[in-house]
C-alpha cells in the first residue's frame, strides 16, 4: 500500500495551510527561495557539526548517539524498538532511536500536548503535523528550519524536490523556511480516496447486479438487511465517513474545507441545496436501519471486528480508501478478496462529481525540534529513507524490509500491472502485521515510475486492484478543476482563518449528525443551520480564502 494510506485520511492535510508572514526570502514572482548548492552555515549547537560525516558516508557518526522520536502507533508494526529494519539501520548509521509511540486513538490531542508541553523529542515522525502547526511552532522556534540542513546534508531530499518540483509548494512556508518534510507516493489511487466497497458474495447469492445509481444501491442495502439481519448493510470508520463518498452523487465535497472553485470564485458547499439533498439520502439510510450509526465515530479495531467476524462477515458494504480498514489484507478469512469497488453512484440528475485532490503529499512527516542536540545527524538519518532505489543497492528498505524477506527483485522480463518493466515485488504483502519493517511509520518518497514498477503477481493484487478501481470507476468523473488550490496564508490571516475553519467544521459536523439521526429535521431546521454557519463566521472565512486565491494568481 502506498503513501497517505492511513495517515493521509486521518491526518491533517488541509487544502488551506495556516501559516505565517511572507518575508523577503521569496523571489519577486512569489516563489519561496529554493535550497542552493552552496554549503550552508550550520544551525546546530556549537560543536555538533564535526560529529557528522559527509553525506553518502556511513556510519553517520563515529560515536554512537541516541535520537528521541515521537510517533504514532502503526497497527502493522509490532514494536519499533525491536524492529528488524531499525536494528539494521542502527548498525548502519551508529544512531540508536529512543521511541515514544502514542496510540492512534487520541493521537492529535497527544501531539498537541507534546508540542505545547515544553519537553520535546529530537524528532516528530509520522505525526501528521499540520501546516498551521508547522508554521506556528516554527515561528516560536519549536521546530528548526531545515533549509540549511537540507542544503548541506540531504542530497536525497534535494533530489526529491528537483524531481517533483510541485512539492516545494507544500514545503516552503511564506517566510521561506521548511519546518517539516512530507511523505509522498505518486500512485493514482490516493488521488481519489472517497470510495465504496461491497461484499460481492452477497450480491452473487442474491442474484443482484453491481449498483450504479443511488436507487439501485438503496435496493441492494434493503436486500442485504432482509437476508443478513445480523449484519450492517453499510458502515465506515471515523475519517472515511459515508458523507465523503455519497456527496459525490450530489455536489463537489471536500471535507477538509467544504470549498470549491467556480468561475474563479470560492464557494462554500455545505450550505448548498445539493448538499442538503445528499444529507436527505443518508438520513433515509439511517432511518431505514441500513447505515450503522457508529460509522461516524468508530475506529479501525471496532470495524475490523465486524469485517472479520467468525463465520460470516457483518459488513455488506463500507466506504473507505481500501478494504484493509475493515478486513485483514491477505488474512486467513480471505474476505479481503471479496470486497469489490462500487463506482460513484449516479445522483438524482445523473450527477457524478468525483473529489480528486491530485497527487498530494502527506505533510508533517518529519520535523526536528529545537531540543535536538545533533540536528545534522537527524537530517542525515532521514535523508537515506527518501531514496527508494537504496533497496536495490543495499537490500534493505524501511518500507519493504529486507530483500528475500519483505520483497524481492522482479524476475527478468516481468511486467507491472500498467505494462511497465517490473523491478520488484512484495513477499510480505502490505498490511501484514510484523516486526520486520516500518512501512508508513517512516517517511518515504516514491515516484509514479517506482510505484508502477511492482511486478504483477496474483497473491499481491493490492495495488493493481486499487489502480484499476480508481482509473476505471473514479477518474472518469474527476472534478479536480473544482478543488481550491493549496495556499499559504499571510500572517494577518493565520489565526483568524484557523479559528473560523474550526468553528465551521464544528457546526457542519454537529448539525450533520443531528440531521442524520433525526434529532433535527432537514426541512424545518435548515434555516437554523444556515444561521449558525453565518454566526460561526462563514462570510469572513470565504473572504479570507478568496483574497489569498487571488494573490496566488
Amino acid at each position: 500500500m502506498r503513501q497517505h494510506f492511513l495517515k493521509m485520511l486521518t491526518g491533517s492535510i488541509l487544502t488551506l495551510s495556516l501559516v505565517s508572514a511572507c518575508t523577503s526570502t521569496a523571489t519577486p514572482e512569489g516563489t519561496p527561495k529554493e535550497t542552493s548548492n552552496e554549503p550552508a552555515k550550520s544551525t546546530a549547537p556549537n560543536g555538533t557539526a564535526d560529529k557528522v560525516k559527509p553525506p553518502g558516508t556511513f556510519p553517520i557518526v563515529d560515536k554512537k548517539e541516541t535520537l528521541k522520536i515521537f510517533t504514532v502507533q502503526d497497527s502493522t508494526v509490532e514494536n519499533p524498538a525491536t524492529n528488524d529494519f531499525v536494528k539494521w539501520y542502527e548498525e548502519k548509521t551508529n544512531i540508536k532511536i529512543e521511541w515514544d509511540v502514542a496510540p492512534a486513538a487520541g493521537f492529535a490531542e497527544k501531539l498537541q500536548v507534546t508540542l505545547a508541553g515544553g519537553k520535546l523529542p529530537d524528532i516528530f515522525m509520522a505525526s501528521s503535523i499540520s501546516a498551521s502547526q508547522q508554521v506556528s511552532y516554527g515561528a516560536q522556534g519549536v521546530f528548526r528550519p531545515l533549509n540549511d540542513l537540507i542544503d548541506k546534508y540531504a542530497p536525497n531530499i534535494k533530489k526529491m524536490m528537483q524531481d517533483s518540483p510541485y512539492l516545494k509548494d507544500y514545503m516552503y512556508t511564506l517566510d521561506g523556511n521548511i519546518y517539516a518534510l512530507p511523505t509522498l507516493d505518486e500512485g493514482l489511487h490516493v488521488t481519489m480516496p472517497n470510495k465504496l466497497w461491497i461484499y460481492q458474495p452477497w450480491l452473487d447469492k442474491l442474484g443482484l447486479k453491481m449498483p450504479t445509481t443511488l436507487d439501485e444501491y438503496y435496493n441492494v442495502l434493503v436486500a442485504f438487511k432482509k437476508n443478513y439481519p445480523n449484519a450492517w448493510p453499510l458502515s465506515a470508520l471515523k475519517g472515511a465517513e459515508p458523507t465523503n463518498f455519497f456527496m459525490q452523487s450530489f455536489i463537489y465535497y471536500d471535507n477538509r474545507n467544504y470549498l470549491q472553485m467556480k468561475d474563479k470564485k470560492v464557494e462554500f458547499v455545505a450550505d448548498k441545496p445539493a448538499y442538503k439533498e445528499g444529507l436527505k439520502y443518508l438520513r433515509k439510510l439511517v432511518k431505514d436501519g441500513l447505515l450503522q450509526p457508529e460509522a461516524y465515530t468508530q475506529y479501525r479495531q471496532a470495524l475490523t471486528a465486524l469485517g472479520e467476524y467468525p463465520g460470516e462477515t457483518r459488513l455488506g458494504s463500507v466506504t473507505g480508501l481500501w478494504w484493509g480498514s475493515w478486513v485483514v489484507n491477505n488474512g486467513d478469512s480471505g474476505r479481503y478478496k471479496d470486497y469489490q469497488p462500487v463506482g460513484i453512484l449516479a445522483g438524482p440528475g445523473g450527477e457524478r462529481i468525483g473529489m480528486d485532490r491530485g497527487v498530494t503529499p502527506a505533510m508533517g512527516a518529519f520535523a526536528i525540534t529545537k531540543d535536538a542536540k545533533n540536528p545534522e545527524a537527524a537530517i542525515r538519518w532521514v535523508d537515506w529513507l527518501y531514496n527508494p532505489n537504496n533497496m536495490f543497492e543495499e537490500g534493505w528498505s524501511a518500507y519493504f524490509g529486507k530483500e528475500g524477506v519483505g520483497w524481492k527483485k522482479a524476475a527478468p522480463g516481468a511486467k507491472s500491472y500498467t505494462g511497465a518493466d517490473a523491478k520488484w515485488e512484495f513477499i510480505m504483502p502490505y498490511g501484514t502485521k510484523n516486526n520486520h519493517r516500518l512501512q508508513q511509520s517512516a517517511p518515504f518518497y516514491r515516484t509514479a515510475a517506482f510505484t508502477y514498477s511492482e511486478a504483477m503477481v496474483d497473491k499481491n493484487d493490492l495495488e493493481p486492484r486499487l489502480y484499476r478501481a480508481t482509473k476505471e470507476l473514479y477518474v472518469p468523473y474527476s472534478r479536480k478543476d473544482l478543488m481550491v488550490p493549496f495556499l499559504f496564508l499571510s500572517e494577518k490571516d493565520l489565526t483568524k482563518h484557523g479559528d473560523l475553519l474550526n468553528n465551521l467544521k464544528n457546526v457542519v459536523s454537529q448539525f450533520e449528525i443531528k440531521f442524520l439521526t433525526g434529532n433535527l429535521d432537514l426541512d424545518k431546521d435548515w434555516d437554523s443551520y444556515l444561521k449558525e454557519l453565518n454566526n460561526a463566521g462563514l462570510p469572513a472565512y470565504i473572504e479570507i480564502v478568496q483574497r489569498n486565491v487571488d494573490l496566488k494568481k
